[in-house]
């Protein structure tokens, strides 16, 4: 005896409903997914602001110690760092930095800050739980996160050459030591990098005599 099999067309009415629960639940993804992005965003800004100023605060001690130590242990005699060269009338005629001087102490500075920086890892650093959901209202409230704190890479150094009239024929030449720290605090929705730059005065002296326009210019 045969057998037939015959196939029913569900109803359009379950059709509908299933593309229904199927729109719904992609709005309801869609949703949750931009509420997320917002809410990190906001977060972001908020400990962005609570966080930034007291570190920035802690990296400019740790940064002012390392030049102390700088300080304490290299010759700031402007001789040792400038040479300068006169003609037979006491006009100026060449002014020279000593680079291999001055790299070794940028090398030196570098080393130094590094090693202060790096202390601040230890620091206790913390933000108010509700301050991860984004709403500036509330975000001083909730007990404390403590966050991480890492160093981040080396601290490049650059020096940096002024030249400034003080007087008839009298010029100030100062040389500085420009470097940049940077540290990154690690958040459970996000990093926030804050960078300290800090100049350090090598040497200065008054140059007494009229200053070629090349080296006003150039800054050696």
């Amino acid at each position: 005896m045969p057998y037939y099999v015959v196939s029913k067309k569900p109803p359009k009415r379950a059709k509908k409903k299933k593309i229904k629960a199927i729109a719904a639940i992609l709005t309801l993804i869609l949703l949750f997914t931009g509420a997320f992005f917002y809410f990190n965003k906001q977060a972001h800004e908020v400990i962005d602001q609570l966080t930034r100023a007291t570190i920035s605060n802690r990296l400019t001690v740790k940064m002012n110690a390392a030049f102390d130590e700088l300080m304490a242990s290299f010759d700031d005699e402007y001789s040792s760092y400038v040479h300068i060269e006169r003609n037979s009338s006491g006009e100026i005629t060449l002014i020279t930095a000593d680079m291999i001087k001055i790299n070794k102490l940028m090398a030196q500075y570098s080393t130094i800050v590094q090693s202060h920086v790096s202390e601040i890892e230890e620091d206790d650093i913390s933000v108010p739980m509700l301050a991860f959901t984004g709403w500036p209202l509330v975000s001083t409230l909730g007990a404390d996160i403590k966050l991480d704190i890492v160093a981040v890479g080396d601290a490049p150094c650059s020096y940096r050459s002024e030249f400034k009239e003080v007087g008839i024929n009298q010029t100030l030449h100062s040389i500085y030591i420009d470097v940049s720290a940077k540290v990154e605090i690690i958040l459970p929705i996000d990093n926030i990098e804050v960078e300290c730059p800090s100049s350090a005065l090598v040497c200065e002296s008054v140059i007494v005599g009229r200053v070629p326009q090349f080296y006003l210019q150039n800054k050696i």
